[in-house]
């Protein structure tokens, strides 16, 4: 079952193949939205947002993806932040939570079921922090 409109899932990654095979993979689970690095992700979060989840790979050229949800923080700041890498450093996460405020840090390789399961944790999260919105206005 899809995720409504209003929950939209975008991914950023700087590899189009990965971009590629998580469209095949979450296309029919999921509204899917893809940007090929964090300067088009930004884009799309101004231009198409917002999303409900956010999935951001940490290492890419020009702005990491700790930098990419520090501003998506400013933006989007509803959004559930995800952060995946193949790196296996303490600090790198350590930094992405607070700098990023990231919901989850996923290490790759990681199976589809997990990746499926935390977004649909971050998208409880987005309804959780949208409805509590909601009944204050």
């Amino acid at each position: 079952m899809k995720s409504s409109q209003s929950e939209k899932i975008l991914f950023v990654d700087d590899d189009r193949l990965i971009l590629e095979a998580v469209r095949r993979q979450f296309r029919k689970i999921f509204d899917v939205t893809l940007a090929e690095g964090p300067d088009k992700g930004l884009e799309k979060i101004n231009s198409e947002g917002p999303f409900a989840v956010i999935v951001s790979d940490r290492c890419m050229p020009g702005m990491d993806g700790i930098e990419f949800f520090s501003k998506v923080c400013k933006i989007s700041p509803d959004s559930s932040r995800i952060m995946m890498t193949g790196d296996d450093e303490c600090e790198a996460a350590v930094n992405a939570v607070n700098e990023g405020q990231i919901f989850r840090f996923l290490t790759k390789p990681c199976t589809r079921e997990l990746i499926q399961s935390t977004i649909e944790a971050g998208l409880e999260k987005y309804r959780l922090v949208t409805s509590q919105k909601t009944l204050q206005t």
